[in-house]
């Protein structure tokens, strides 16, 4: 049986699949990690084209990231 290394970052994706949308609060809380890491990440997945950072009209409202499809 073949074993499948998983890291945070491959929970970062799999968290904003299952959720759909989340903010960068939420996704900083529920993994745990530091604000420079989870921006990293975000930067990383949106140059590959995998997930899109959304900057709502509401400027007191976080950014939230979801799935490209």
């Amino acid at each position: 049986m073949e074993k499948r290394v998983e890291t945070r970052a491959d929970e970062f994706i799999l968290m904003i699949k299952r959720e759909k949308r989340m903010s960068i609060p939420e996704l900083q809380k529920a993994l745990g990690v530091r604000r420079g890491l989870l921006d990293d990440w975000v930067s990383m997945f949106e140059e590959k084209g995998m997930i899109e950072l959304i900057y709502p009209a509401n400027p007191l409202s976080p950014p939230y990231v979801v799935i490209k499809e």
